[in-house]
């Protein structure tokens, strides 16, 4: 069934309470009537929920080592009220059961099911008006993959269990390197009674599309009645259309017509315009006058083409060209894979703050629940959805598995159809790079699945939507830069100098730059419970992502930078300051991932979109998220927020030609500018200066010669080397002509040994509550502030670890979480001697001036 949201007529009851749980050895127990036979000891349940979740909730968890999960078969069950028909009908709706499931009612089988990425109803109206006992296994996937079966062309060095690649399951849990052993087993997504009165959607399409100025959404559904239909309105925001009603069957009518509105307002990424939604609900009248209403949810009018001329991969929105920029998206809680409502939007509402416009949601993972597209529509993020495929060879020649696929994609694609933010559908991750890689043909590197299955599935329910066969695919190699789609991991991984960035040519990153980025002080505590140091316990570096069979993880990746960056030895500095070293690791992360996103967006780039390799962690640690499990960002967070605004200004290294001044707008309004450099010695004394005006053009750029702007020629980028440089620091302005008001700031640096010389830099913190519980902290600095970060336990800032220039002021607000205590703390700096104390300001004192950077 498709995008119904509610029936007006139906009941809805989830059953959540009253489950109890228990495992078993595999094949132990293979009817719910044995049950009884066994001394068991049942636990309490949490559905929807898995095995791993029910053993948290339970007592001690150790996510590192958890029980045997899919090792056992478990059995769930609970005592459930079905209320009588009274004429209508009754269901049982299983949303997701992973994964080897079946499901008795009064021991009697009513579903078996071998894919958690679908849902299920069952007519269970004969049993209706009584209280049942449903019963649910979950067969031990463990002991199904020791079956033999087929060997594949290739075999995966991603998971640890290659004949997973038979069954519609998904990875996490399944990676050592990566990811924690918990894979998912259980009732995953919600189980309800469904009491249809009136009327049952047996089958929904529902298409919204742009037609000229205005916009058209058709409807054809399939429904089952009680009584025959009358009529039939579909009714889009303020516009309606009657319905052409048409018996198909005994009782059954398919109802279908077409809604135009002559102007509409489109939907757009929240980088360039305001995501519109328009609600849609259908309206049926039944024989005797019965009324009823079905909500359809919520549409956007868009369009959305994909350009690979000259080998590129170039992604337009309503006919204008967006850079994609944001992450890759994990599972707010890998133990559960689920989460609430305001999970939801407390996690997007962080993406789109820090300037994200797309999420990919990766092959690796799973089809998220319906609340993430709702919360991505509402809030302008583009989605990048990947099928559930990645790195193996799947078993295509199976039809049983390619028909277990097909429908896979149909429902999701039927759940998710009206929505707007679905931008591009891929068919797998990795899955040809990994082929590649192992020195195959390239008519090894895919198949029927990805090259008719998938795209076809989405031709048939999303038109509107590019498909792209793999990522990372489209050059000579799947993962070549300069052709399609890449992950890019030269800067990163493959410890390429900052440069390669230009160098590599890419032109989409559907991955990039991933590091082990060093959370803050509050979560490692939380990692390191008994209190143990970071970078060497062995619960550390558990944590800290690796390849299989590498001999190196993500934190090697990232010390390597802080050598590059800093000029220092990180193992050496780990021995002697390890507060320093995870500062510098904390910082590195930021600098590198900003560097590289405003180069892949400064004018002239090839570069049409970077995603980062992961937007949130699934574990506490020194994972690749720049947002901890626990929701609090990172260092790297806020490093790719600076190079992700609509407004961007950024400072690049041109060699022998110099420093350039790169504006980039992506706002569908000019802007009418100022650009001011300075260079700067001993962070305070300045050696040149120069402005010019500039017009920035509606989603355009401008570039513009530091030394030109300054009048002079100074080796800017100390590429002459006539004796020492005769700066350390460059820092550019952004200011709006007509009012003065600072939009931006961009610094470079001569060198990498600014952050050695440590001393007092004048830096003083200011805090001025605020009436929501909020601080506005002030700071003001003498002298260059390098990284300024704050220690403020239970507080989070807008901004964090940023530069600020000689003779700077800045205001940042930090907002409480819920586990707050009473404001305080420090602002510390890579260059300041000792952390600076945040005074709190007299009751009376007025607040931080308007107009203040922030």
């Amino acid at each position: 069934m498709g995008r119904i949201r509610n029936v007006s007529s139906h009941r809805v009851t989830p059953l959540e309470t009253g489950w109890q749980a228990v495992a078993v050895e595999p094949g132990a127990v293979d009817h719910p009537s044995r049950l009884a036979e066994r001394t068991l000891a049942w636990l309490p349940a949490l559905v929807p929920g898995t095995a791993a979740s029910l053993l948290r909730a339970a007592g001690p968890f150790d996510i590192d080592r958890p029980p045997p999960l899919d090792t056992r078969d478990w059995w769930y069950r609970t005592d459930v009220a079905l209320p009588p028909a009274e004429g209508g009908a009754v269901f049982l709706r299983f949303d997701g059961l992973a994964t080897l499931a079946e499901v008795w009612l009064d021991d009697e089988p009513v579903l078996r099911s071998d894919n958690m990425f679908l849902a299920h109803t069952v007519d269970v109206t004969r049993w209706a008006g009584g209280t049942r006992r449903l019963a649910l296994r979950f067969r031990s996937l463990a002991a199904a993959l020791q079956e033999r079966r087929a060997r594949p062309r290739w075999k995966t060095r991603l998971v640890d269990a290659p004949h997973l690649r038979w069954f519609r399951t998904t990875l996490l849990g399944h990676i050592p390197g990566w990811c924690p052993p918990v894979p998912p087993v259980g009732p995953w997504r919600p189980v309800s009674v469904e009491h249809h009165v009136g009327i049952s959607v047996e089958q929904a399409d529902l298409r919204a599309s742009v037609v000229g100025e205005g916009g058209s959404v058709t409807v054809d559904l399939r429904v089952r009645t009680w009584s025959p239909v009358r009529g039939a309105t579909v009714r889009v925001g303020e516009g309606s259309a009657a319905l052409a009603c048409e018996a198909v069957g005994e009782g059954v009518w398919r109802l279908r017509g077409e809604a135009r509105l002559g102007s509409v307002e489109r939907w757009w990424p929240h980088t360039h315009g305001e995501p519109r939604l328009y609600p849609v609900q259908v309206d049926v009248t039944l024989e005797g006058g019965a009324s009823l209403s079905l909500d359809a949810g919520r549409v956007g009018f868009r369009t959305v083409e994909l350009s690979t001329a000259d080998g590129g991969f170039a992604l337009s929105v309503n006919g204008v060209p967006v850079f994609c920029r944001g992450a890759c998206w994990t599972p707010l809680d890998v133990v559960s894979l689920g989460g609430t409502e305001k999970d939801y939007a407390e996690a997007l509402d962080l993406a789109r703050s820090a300037g994200m416009n797309m999420l990919r949601v990766g092959g690796t993972m799973v089809y998220e629940d319906d609340r993430f597209y709702e919360a991505c529509d509402a809030r302008g993020i583009l989605v990048w959805q990947d099928f559930m495929f990645a790195n193996m060879d799947y078993p295509a020649e199976d039809a049983a598995f390619t028909a277990n696929v097909r429908r896979e994609a149909e429902q999701f694609l039927s759940r998710v159809q009206g929505s707007p933010s679905l931008t591009v559908l891929c068919g797998n991750s990795e899955a040809e790079q990994q082929a590649a890689m192992m020195g195959l043909a390239p008519a090894v590197w895919t198949g029927p699945l990805f090259e008719k299955v998938l795209p076809e599935a989405g031709a048939a329910l999303r038109p509107d939507v590019p498909y792209w066969r793999s990522s990372p695919s489209g050059g000579a190699m799947p993962f070549h830069t300069r052709t399609g789609v890449t992950h890019y991991y030269g800067v990163g991984a493959y410890l390429r100098p900052m440069e390669d960035a230009r160098r590599a040519g890419v032109r989409f990153a559907s991955e990039c730059l991933a590091f082990a980025n060093v959370p803050e002080d509050s979560t490692i505590e939380r990692t390191l419970a008994d209190g143990e140091a970071a970078a060497h316990h062995p619960k550390w570096k558990a944590r800290v992502p690796r390849d299989p069979g590498a001999g190196w993880d993500f934190e090697d990746v990232r010390d390597h930078y802080v050598g590059v960056l800093f000029g220092v030895e990180p193992a050496r500095l780990r021995y002697s300051d390890l507060a320093r070293y995870l500062a510098l690791g904390r910082v590195t992360s930021s600098e590198v991932m900003r560097a590289t996103l405003a180069e892949f967006r400064r004018p002239g780039s090839t570069c049409h979109g970077a995603l980062v390799w992961f937007f949130r962690d699934l574990w506490p640690g020194a994972g690749w998220g720049v947002v901890d499990s626990t929701g609090l960002p990172k260092a790297a967070y806020y490093g790719l927020k600076r190079a992700s605004g609509n407004v961007l200004l950024s400072l690049s290294d041109e060699g022998l030609d110099g420093l350039d001044l790169n504006v980039t707008n992506d706002s569908g309004s000019a802007l009418d500018a100022e650009l001011e450099v300075a260079f700067y010695r001993d962070g305070e004394v300045v050696v040149a200066r120069g402005r010019a005006p500039a017009i920035v053009p509606a989603r355009g750029s401008v570039r513009l010669s530091a030394e030109a702007m300054a009048g002079h020629f100074m080796d800017s980028t100390y590429a002459y080397r006539f004796g020492p440089p005769g700066h350390e620091l460059a820092v550019a302005s952004l200011f709006e002509r007509s009012s003065g008001r600072l939009l931006q700031r961009a610094f470079h640096f001569a060198h990498a040994a600014m952050a050695a010389r440590r001393g007092d830099v004048g830096l003083e913190a200011v805090a001025f509550p605020g009436a929501d519980g909020s601080h506005t902290v002030r700071l003001r600095a003498k002298r260059f502030v390098q990284a300024a970060s704050f220690e403020t336990p239970g507080h989070v800032p807008e901004d964090n670890y940023f530069h600020l220039a000689p003779g700077d002021e800045r205001t940042v607000v930090l907002r409480p979480r819920p586990s707050a205590r009473a404001f305080r703390g420090f602002v510390h700096a890579l260059n300041a001697a000792t952390p600076v104390r945040i005074e709190l300001a007299p009751a009376e004192a007025a607040g931080p001036r308007e107009g203040s950077q922030s």
